[in-house]
């Protein structure tokens, strides 16, 4: 026996089983020979972990039972041995599996390295395609189907090679290459679009499969590669040419005139004017009710007396689900209007107008956020949880607006 041997035995001889197993196992797995914390590894205390460093905490509970945590994952592991060769198994990621769950799922695992049984890995997940994916994203987060459409033909354009793939070969320096050369030669509001839907993907897709995919735009814009976002468009119809503008709308047919004026009016978005229902109305209290919204949220304006008298006309001879100005082309109710003689405007225009009508006749900004149907900002804690403004709250301010405007739109003082 060789001195080394003998020095061995004679330090372990007095060993307990138990004690020598984890001796060895220490000697054996490089990972657990590291300095590492021992823990109780329960979700508690996994929500309170903030490291970013790839450390590794070992259960107190499970010996080879462990916890990998980085910047974006807190992913549980198996690490030890069998046979003398070294077991690395992934079990998946938290919170979409409990401490418990991996705890139990590792024992199983473990149980079988100790009698020398090496587990096999499983097979790879087939992953999804991105086609795959974002309908069950859209699915997932409530996107409205036009919105969806809307995601699809941009993928479809300009995403076209890469939508029929694995989502791991989002992983890959061919597509980061692609998302910089879609980024540099696309325009400032595509590029801002793609680059939010790819990586709302990709963090959709790490959360329910398990991966760590990282989003090539976020790297891009850590390298300063990415283009400046796409600003705000400017307001093209001046309180000035509201004269002009009325006179060309009075020349349109009945429903397009009515339906401009109306947008005018209540600041609504095009889709949210143009698809009122009879049932949305509610003469009686005096409320136009508007379920489907921009922001998700249903939204409520008063019935003015100037909105009555339209509404009241349209609405007239209804039923409930019919809309009041069902066959009105949104996308060229403008530029009918600019045929007709009115300068050139776009329809998000009279909401601005609006605004800044209610500006400067003195209204808070939380009367105008409610008329509008705009949240305020998350660190505006006083608006987004105790300021509450109610459709009797806005009727006066509202019809104030609505005064000046026509006035101006009719040239009077």
């Amino acid at each position: 026996m060789s001195v080394k041997n003998a020095r061995f035995v004679e330090l372990h001889s007095g060993m307990k089983r138990r004690d020598k197993q984890a001796w060895i196992h220490k000697i054996l797995c490089p990972i657990c020979s590291q300095k590492m914390p021992i823990v109780t590894l329960s979700d508690a205390l996994i929500q309170r972990l903030t490291s970013s460093d790839r450390r590794i905490l070992r259960d107190r509970v499970l010996s080879g039972f462990c916890l990998r945590v980085n910047k974006r994952t807190k992913t549980f592991i198996i690490a030890t041995s069998a046979n003398g060769e070294q077991v690395r198994i992934t079990l998946g990621r938290w919170p979409l599996l409990t401490a418990d769950e991996a705890r139990a799922k590792a024992a199983e695992l473990l149980r079988d390295c100790r009698n020398g049984k090496i587990p096999a890995k499983s097979p790879a997940l087939k992953l999804p395609t991105l086609r795959d994916l974002l309908p069950m994203y859209a699915a997932a987060k409530g996107i409205k189907p036009s919105s969806l459409a809307r995601y699809e033909s941009l993928l479809k354009v300009h995403f076209a090679t890469w939508q029929d793939l694995s989502i791991s070969e989002m992983d890959t320096p061919a597509f980061s290459r692609h998302c910089h050369e879609f980024a540099q030669t696309r325009g400032a509001a595509v590029v801002e679009t793609g680059r939010g839907l790819i990586g709302a993907v990709i963090k959709y897709a790490n959360a329910v499969h398990g991966l760590t995919l990282e989003s090539p735009f976020s790297q891009l814009a850590a390298a300063g590669l990415m283009p400046e976002k796409a600003q705000p468009r400017m307001r093209k119809l001046q309180e000035d040419d509201l004269p002009q503008w009325y006179l060309a709308v009075q020349r349109l047919p009945e429903k397009q005139r009515d339906l401009l004026i109306l947008l005018a009016l209540t600041g609504l978005r095009r889709n949210e004017g143009g698809c009122i229902r009879k049932k949305d109305l509610d003469f009686e209290s005096g409320v136009m009710h508007i379920p489907e919204t921009k922001t998700g949220h249903p939204h409520s304006l008063p019935i003015t007396p100037i909105l009555r008298e339209i509404l009241n006309h349209h609405a007239s001879g209804l039923e409930g689900d019919q809309m009041l100005f069902a066959g009105v082309s949104m996308e060229h109710l403008a530029e009918m209007a600019m045929r007709a003689g009115a300068p050139k405007f776009m329809l998000h225009d009279l909401r601005k107008l609006l605004a800044t009508i209610g500006e400067r006749l003195g209204f808070s900004d939380a009367i105008l956020r409610r008329i509008l149907n705009h949240k305020a900002k998350r660190s505006d804690t006083l608006h987004r949880h105790y300021v509450s403004v109610s459709v009797k709250d806005i009727q006066k301010p509202l019809e104030e607006i609505q005064l000046m405007l026509l006035c101006t739109m009719q040239g009077k003082k």
